[in-house]
């Protein structure tokens, strides 16, 4: 089902506007392509002027930053934001992963108060495309699940576990999905992901807890 999403975007193409664009920076980011999705937020970046033939007709962004989809079309701005959180943080598949979808245009960066589900804030940095430190706040307490791209151990007295089963927390509830019907004249192509591994531990409403290159 991953590969078959992958080549539905692909032949959709990557030429868009608005919506459309934000839609698709955000899939790309979902298929843990984030040079695909850099690319379209650089064209989303687009310088447009917005005067004569110049109007934003082939999408990108006015000087005033909405996005060029005459006259503006503000899911454009929207969703390429969602995108670019979404390059860094993902918490839709039953964990919080960090670093999901790292462009190689951003080897080395820092970003502060991103927020996944169940009330939990994200610092992290990360250097040539290796986490050095994440501090995860959590407001509402309960499991923090998450995955890491490159080893990781707890600062400080928290104590990492692997994890086991279905995630306790109930924000993290994942959807039941049936087996996908595959023709047999197809051979069904596996995705190939990132290596990973996913921790667990237990979190308290109001306290912070912290992770550091290994």
């Amino acid at each position: 089902m991953f590969e078959a999403a992958r080549t539905t975007l692909t032949q959709r193409g990557d030429v868009s506007t608005g919506w459309s664009m934000g839609w698709k920076v955000n899939f790309w980011a979902r298929m843990q392509d984030g040079n695909h999705a850099y690319q379209l937020l650089t064209e989303q970046l687009h310088l447009r002027s917005g005067a004569g033939g110049n109007s934003g007709e082939g999408g990108g962004t006015y000087p005033n930053l909405l996005d060029a989809h005459p006259p503006f079309q503000i899911d454009g701005n929207f969703g390429c934001t969602a995108g670019l959180a979404e390059l860094l943080v993902q918490s839709h598949d039953g964990v919080i992963d960090l670093l999901p979808a790292l462009p190689a245009a951003w080897p080395t960066g820092a970003v502060t108060g991103l927020v996944a589900r169940g009330g939990y804030v994200v610092d992290l940095a990360w250097n040539q495309g290796k986490i050095t430190r994440v501090r995860i706040s959590s407001r509402l307490g309960g499991n923090c699940r998450v995955r890491v791209h490159s080893p990781v151990v707890a600062a400080g007295r928290l104590k990492l576990r692997p994890a086991q089963g279905d995630n306790s927390n109930p924000f993290y509830e994942t959807s039941v999905v049936k087996p996908p019907l595959v023709s047999a004249q197809t051979t069904a192509k596996q995705p190939a992901l990132a290596p990973s591994v996913v921790y667990d531990f237990p979190t308290q409403a109001g306290q912070a807890y912290e992770l550091k290159a290994q």
